[in-house]
C-alpha cells in the first residue's frame, strides 16, 4: 500500500510539473512571441483530469478529505458504526455509478481523437474508471474492517503509513 501511495505521489508531482511547464511556456510564447503550442493546451487538460482523480484517491487513502463530524461525533458507538457502514455502502454505490458511467463514455469516445495531440478522448473518461475502482477497493477494505469489529477510532484516524 505504501509503495502505491509513493508511486501515486510521484506521478502527481510529475504530472503537475509537466502541466505547469506547458501552461507557463505557452503563456510566455503567446504574450512574448505571439505564438503558442496548441499541443500543450490539450495535454495539460488531460493531465489536469487525471491529476484530479488520482489526487482524490490518494486523499481518500490518507483520510485527507474534509469530513463533517458534528453529528456523528455525538452519536453512541453502535449508531456511529451503523452510520459508518451505511456511508460506506452509499460511497460504494457512487463508485459503481462512476465506473459504469466512465466506462461507457470511455468506450464511446475511444475512437474520437483530440484534434491536435491525437490522444483518444476516451482516455479522459478512463480516469473516472480507475478512480472508481481504486476508491471502491479502499472503501471495501474499510467496510470489511468495520464489519469484522475494528474500532471506529482506527477507522476514522487511519494513518497514511498503512
Amino acid at each position: 500500500m505504501r509503495l502505491l501511495q509513493r508511486l501515486s505521489e510521484h506521478f502527481l508531482v510529475l504530472g503537475l510539473g509537466a502541466m505547469v511547464l506547458m501552461v507557463f511556456g505557452n503563456v510566455v510564447l503567446r504574450y512574448g512571441f505571439s505564438s503558442g503550442i496548441t499541443f500543450s493546451e490539450e495535454v495539460s487538460r488531460f493531465l489536469f483530469v487525471w491529476i484530479t482523480f488520482l489526487g482524490a484517491i490518494l486523499a481518500f487513502a490518507q483520510r485527507a478529505h474534509i469530513a463533517m463530524e458534528t453529528v456523528t461525533g455525538r452519536l453512541p458507538k453502535p449508531v456511529k458504526r451503523l452510520v459508518a457502514i451505511v456511508s460506506a455502502l452509499l460511497m460504494l454505490l457512487c463508485c459503481a455509478l462512476m465506473v459504469m458511467g466512465g466506462w461507457s463514455q470511455a468506450v464511446i469516445n475511444m475512437n474520437n481523437y483530440a484534434p491536435v495531440s491525437g490522444i483518444p478522448r476516451g482516455a479522459i473518461y478512463a480516469a473516472a474508471v480507475v478512480a472508481g475502482i481504486c476508491l471502491g477497493l479502499l472503501i471495501l477494505r474499510d467496510l470489511w474492517r468495520l464489519l469484522r469489529g475494528a474500532s471506529l477510532e482506527a477507522f476514522e484516524q487511519r494513518s497514511a503509513t498503512e
